[in-house]
């Protein structure tokens, strides 16, 4: 095997690899696209559903009106939306750990993305614990 041989295979090799780069790098940029249209969307549906349930019971089951109804429901308007949030936030998260595995995309996306997404073992929390 010649030099010129090997030169043209580490070539093909380099631009196999950087095709592989660009194709991962677009699939996890439309992931996390697609990935944040639904979290605002999830997140949506998980504040109106916990402001209609909250206004539901506070008002139709416990009979709170007045101005006690009222001060009540400001304070539980703001506890909902930030819980909304964090629930929409966990929702997210565990959704796409979940399709990423259903949809075997571990070879589709960047490193950083599967880290960040992927479900950790007992052994892989100790170890960045003792970090």
């Amino acid at each position: 095997m010649s030099f010129e041989e090997l030169d043209e295979k580490v070539k093909e090799q380099r631009k196999k690899d950087a095709v592989e780069y660009r194709n991962k790098k677009r699939f996890s940029n439309l992931f996390l696209f697609f990935g944040s249209l639904f979290e605002i969307v999830e997140t949506l549906f998980i504040i109106i559903f916990l402001f209609i349930a909250a206004s539901f019971f506070m008002f139709r089951v416990f009979g709170a009106t007045g101005s006690v109804g009222q001060s009540v429901f400001s304070v539980l308007t703001i506890v909902i939306f930030v819980g909304g949030l964090f629930l929409g936030f966990f929702v997210y998260k565990r959704t796409l750990g979940w399709v990423i595995e259903k949809f075997k995309l571990e070879d589709k996306l960047n490193k950083e993305i599967l880290d960040h997404y992927k479900k950790k073992t007992k052994e892989e929390k100790e170890e960045e614990m003792k970090k």
